[in-house]
Order: C-alpha cells, then sequence, then structure tokens
C-alpha cells in the first residue's frame, strides 16, 4: 500500500464514519473520471455541481466526504497546492457492480500523468465544453486504448449524430514533419469523417498551410473555442464552419 493509501485508510478509522449513501450523480462522476482518468475540482464542479454557488462549498464538501470514505484518493498535481481526484478501489468497486467500468482496470497516477497533465486536463475541458454545448457523446483516449484497443487514438473520439470526429489538443509546438505525419495518418484512416485540431495561438498561421484533406481537417485555437462558444469558427485553407451549425 502507497504511503496515500495508507494515510487515507487512516482517516478513515479515526473519523468512524458510518456507511455512506452514494448519490446517482457520485456514480456519474466516478465513471466520468475512470474513463478520464483523473479530474481536477473545476472539472468536477463544472460538470456536476455547476449550479451550486461557490460559497455554499457544495461540491468540495462532497469531495471531502467521498474522500475520507475511501471511495476517491486526492493527490498533488503538478503545481504546489493543485490537487486531482481519481477512483480507489472502493470507487471502482461501485462501478463494477454496475456494470460501468468498460472493461478497464483501476487508473493509477504516475510520473508520466504527472508530466502530461497539463495536456490531459486541457483534454478533459474540452470533453465537457461539448458535452456543456450538448455533445455528451465523447469517448476518452483511455476508453480507446483499453476497451476498444485502437492503434493511432487521438485525445478523444466526439460522437456527432453518427459522425465520428477525433479531438487532437496539440498543447505544444512540434516540427512540421509531425505535423505532416499526423495529417497523413488521418488521411489515410477510415475510422473518423473529421479531425477537429485544436491548438495553442502559435502555430496555427504555419499549421493551416500545410498539406492535408480540407474535407476531414478543421482547426480551431484553443482559448477561441473557450471564449466565442457555439460562434466559434472553425477553419482550414480551403473554407470554415461555424460550431453551432453542429450543434
Amino acid at each position: 500500500m502507497d504511503d496515500i493509501e495508507k494515510k487515507e485508510t487512516d482517516q478513515e478509522k479515526a473519523v468512524g464514519m458510518e456507511p455512506m449513501e452514494l448519490q446517482a450523480r457520485d456514480i456519474q462522476m466516478f465513471r466520468f473520471m475512470h474513463e478520464q482518468g483523473y479530474l481536477a475540482h473545476s472539472h468536477i464542479k463544472s460538470a456536476f455541481w455547476e449550479t451550486c454557488s461557490e460559497d455554499a462549498g457544495a461540491c468540495y464538501h462532497r469531495l471531502d466526504k467521498l474522500v475520507l470514505a475511501g471511495y476517491l484518493a486526492k493527490e498533488t498535481g503538478v503545481k504546489k497546492k493543485f490537487s486531482v481526484y481519481r477512483l480507489r478501489e472502493k470507487g471502482y468497486g461501485e462501478l463494477l457492480q454496475r456494470g460501468l467500468q468498460n472493461s478497464m482496470s483501476l487508473f493509477k497516477l504516475n510520473g508520466y500523468h504527472r508530466a502530461n497533465m497539463d495536456h490531459d486536463l486541457k483534454v478533459t475541458n474540452l470533453r465537457i465544453f461539448f458535452r456543456k454545448h450538448g455533445l455528451d457523446g465523447w469517448t476518452s483516449e483511455r476508453v480507446l486504448r483499453e476497451r476498444d484497443y485502437y492503434l493511432h487514438v487521438p485525445d478523444g473520439l466526439l460522437n456527432v449524430y453518427g459522425e465520428r470526429i477525433a479531438i487532437e489538443l496539440e498543447n505544444s509546438t512540434k516540427g512540421r514533419k509531425r505535423y505532416e505525419a499526423l495529417f497523413r495518418n488521418y488521411q489515410a484512416s477510415t475510422a473518423y469523417s473529421r479531425v477537429f485540431m485544436i491548438l495553442n495561438t502559435e502555430i496555427m498561421d504555419w499549421v493551416i498551410d500545410l498539406e492535408y484533406d480540407p474535407e476531414k481537417i478543421w482547426l480551431v485555437e484553443y482559448k477561441t473555442l473557450f471564449r466565442q462558444g457555439q460562434n466559434t469558427v472553425f477553419k482550414n485553407k480551403a473554407g470554415s464552419f461555424v460550431l453551432a451549425q453542429i450543434l
């Protein structure tokens, strides 16, 4: 048992809690967390406690209870005093009982995940963004790898009225050859009808002029997506469309 698990077990014994009655929202959160691997408090509040005021602290209080009861683990993220939540065996067991584990094992946060945490948290932001705009047909990278055994795995798969759209978040600048290879892979693939490339601001101007299929590849800047919402314009070298057209 690692130090975190032991500390939390000791907390449970010290508190002497009565068995906790889980709510439907708890199970929904467990499933979401299981699919993404881990969640920040902001994700959980935005997705499951959006209508509660920050002052009331309902989300924090509920998470504290779930941690103390042994369903969740709270771990330090890449930044000091920044925490993320993941399932523990007890929470995973609740999914197993309901057949909601998606044929995946319990997620364990390791050094690789910590190194890539900024990227992964932004991908979860994207999932919640599309969910709030009525597009809830998301399959996470983890599910694609561990359940569906995809060879080339995007950061997420968005199902929009039967259309399979790959989501690729480019959180850091990579070389031209990397993007050209990525575009060739998607050109050869029949698994996705479109690809939404979510880019950082610095690379949009030159990535848009690379060689790719303009029927399949569509680009947008990450900050623009969250600033403009359904009015966001996706574009490529041949045209553009407004997100609201597919909602």
